[in-house]
């Protein structure tokens, strides 16, 4: 399975060594890894250096370097392919003036990630046996919210404006994200001080681990989709916009709650008391200790094979204009793979 290289220490350098990458930093500690045991590198300290040897290996083998921001903000890549399909690209084009496909595919992203938030506040109930209390009195309501705003967004579109159909979407998603956040405050410890959800600017622990989890989890979906041949420009449930990479954040929506609000909730419910230096930046322990976490909940879940079936299914649905389904983390903590439908 491929691993990730993560660049997250200052003074850390990226070197070739033939065929390997050697790993270096400022306690001259050595590490060598067979560059075909590599899926990508990801970059997320100042201070880092990659030879230009180690940027050649990575685009004999395929392999895309990511640059995450300190907090927040555009993820940059510097990929060895971005366009391996043009039919796929031409087809992403072209369903971009119709209004049904993008519905239909948004729609797919925005119920995906509200049933697997659901599933997975169900999963925590079952999890700790919180079967009385607060938090199971507060989970009914919570379902039953859901259903409602399930049953809202599944009805067909009565407009052909693609704006307004997004809207009603987000709109829907935020109904969902507001009752599953008040959820979430319930299982944070109160010392954990969580506020709410916070992007941009967070400087509490449980946002910074959050938005920190987001940005590695946003670099495997990135991949996955350069994989399968996309544009990652041309999005759905996301406007496209100029240098932004929307569609990665399309495809991510159904996976944020299992691949990382799992990881960083369960985290917390451990007693892991993380620091963060004021500005909204982790510590570099906390930060390797969410890494080691987050590889290891992937790795148990087999993600990277999970996203290129995703991509997969979002390819055969462009293509062949069949409805998409995504993949469903049931509260049981099993998954259950998306499809392309016949229509």
């Amino acid at each position: 399975m491929s691993a990730t290289i993560y660049m997250e220490t200052y003074g850390l350098s990226l070197r070739k060594s033939g065929n390997c990458f050697k790993i270096s930093g400022e306690d001259d500690k050595k590490q060598e890894i067979p560059a075909f045991s590599i899926g990508s590198v990801v970059v997320s300290a100042d201070g880092v250096s990659i030879s230009g040897g180690a940027v050649r290996l990575c685009q004999e083998n395929d392999i895309p370097i990511f640059f995450l921001p300190v907090n927040g903000g555009q993820t940059s890549v510097l990929a060895p392919v971005e366009c391996r399909s043009p039919e796929l690209q031409a087809a992403q084009i072209r369903a971009q003036e119709e209004s049904a496909r993008i519905h239909a595919l948004a729609q797919g992203f925005v119920q995906g990630k509200i049933g697997n938030q659901l599933n997975l506040a169900k999963y925590f109930k079952n999890s700790r046996g919180l079967k009385t209390g607060e938090y199971a009195d507060s989970l009914g309501e919570y379902a039953d919210t859901v259903a409602d705003i399930l049953s809202g967004s599944g009805m067909e579109p009565d407009t052909d404006d693609i704006s307004l159909m997004r809207n009603r979407l987000f709109s829907a998603e935020g109904r969902a994200a507001s009752a599953y956040w008040h959820m979430v405050s319930l299982l944070i410890p109160q010392d954990m001080e969580f506020p709410g959800r916070t992007r941009k600017g967070a400087k509490d622990a449980v946002n910074c681990m959050l938005n920190y989890g987001y940005a590695i989890l946003a670099t495997r979906v990135h991949q996955a989709l350069l994989h399968a041949g996309f544009s990652t420009y041309f999005s759905f449930l996301h406007s496209p916009r100029p240098g932004r990479a929307s569609l990665i954040y399309d495809l991510m929506e159904e996976f944020r709650p299992w691949a990382v609000d799992r990881v960083v909730i369960g985290m917390c419910g451990k007693g892991r008391k993380v620091k963060t230096d004021g500005n909204g930046k982790l510590k570099t322990e906390d930060r390797r200790f969410l890494i080691q976490s987050l590889e290891k909940r992937w790795a148990a879940d087999n993600l990277r094979k999970l996203l290129a079936n995703q991509a997969e299914v979002l390819s055969r649905a462009v293509m062949e204009k069949k409805p998409y389904v995504p993949v469903k983390f049931l509260s049981s903590g099993a998954v259950q793979a998306g499809t392309a439908q016949s229509s």
